[in-house]
C-alpha cells in the first residue's frame, strides 16, 4: 500500500543537494515534507496533525542526509514507525526518488 505524499517536488529537489535537510509529518494517511525552517506544529494538512503533548495524529520527523530521526509520540510503537517509514520509502521510490537506505531513529534509538 502506498502513502499519499505531499510536497513530492520539494523532497525531490532537497535530495539533489549534497546534505539534504527537511522536516516531515507522518501517519497512515500519508507524509508531508517541508523546509527545516518551519515548525512541525505549524503545518496543517488534511489527515496530518502534529500537536504538543501528543495531541496530534502524526509523528514529527527530520531527514538529515541519510539519517531519519522521528520524535516520540505515545500512540506510535517502534513497529508502527518502522512499517510507516518502509511505506514512505517504497512510495517515494515508486515516484522515481531514491531516499537510499537511511538510518531510522525513533526516540533517539536505532530501529531496524
Amino acid at each position: 500500500m502506498s502513502l499519499r505524499i505531499q510536497n513530492l517536488e520539494f523532497i525531490r529537489e532537497a535530495l539533489k543537494t549534497p546534505h539534504p535537510r527537511c522536516k516531515f509529518l507522518l501517519n497512515e494517511e500519508g507524509v508531508v515534507f517541508f523546509p527545516e525552517s518551519q515548525q512541525h506544529r505549524s503545518i496543517k494538512v488534511p489527515g496530518l496533525s502534529y500537536e504538543d503533548d501528543y495531541r496530534g495524529n502524526a509523528v514529527a520527523g527530520l531527514l538529515i542526509g541519510d539519517q531519519v530521526e522521528i520524535r516520540f509520540h505515545s500512540a506510535f510503537s517502534d513497529q508502527r514507525i518502522s512499517l510507516l517509514w518502509a511505506q514512505v520509502a517504497a512510495t517515494v521510490t515508486a515516484a522515481g526518488i531514491n531516499l537510499g537506505p537511511p538510518s531510522l531513529k525513533y526516540q533517539g534509538r536505532q530501529l531496524q
